[in-house]
């Protein structure tokens, strides 16, 4: 399986804020089946950074426009870029 680190930029914090409990609760499940290495925000509130583990980039994609983050203008825009985890 390969890692791949999400960073996300914010847009529109009133929805943000609204949907954060169901986008915790997705990335926990994705967590508890394994396919979520680790995520948190950045301290400025700006975006945040998530790590996904899938089979390929097409995965680790529709991981990510399943997150009830992905709808709105909540994300502006999310780079996504395979990481070699040197150390855990």
């Amino acid at each position: 399986m390969a890692k791949f680190a999400a960073i996300l930029t914010f847009g529109n914090t009133e929805q943000r804020l609204a949907a954060r409990p169901a986008h915790r609760e997705y990335l926990k499940s994705l967590l508890d089946s394994g396919r979520l290495v680790a995520s948190g925000p950045w301290i400025d509130e700006s975006g945040a950074l998530i790590i996904y583990e899938g089979a390929d980039e097409a995965e680790v994609r529709a991981l990510i426009d399943a997150d009830p983050y992905n709808s709105g203008e909540i994300v502006k825009s999310v780079e996504l870029k395979e990481w070699n985890q040197v150390f855990p």
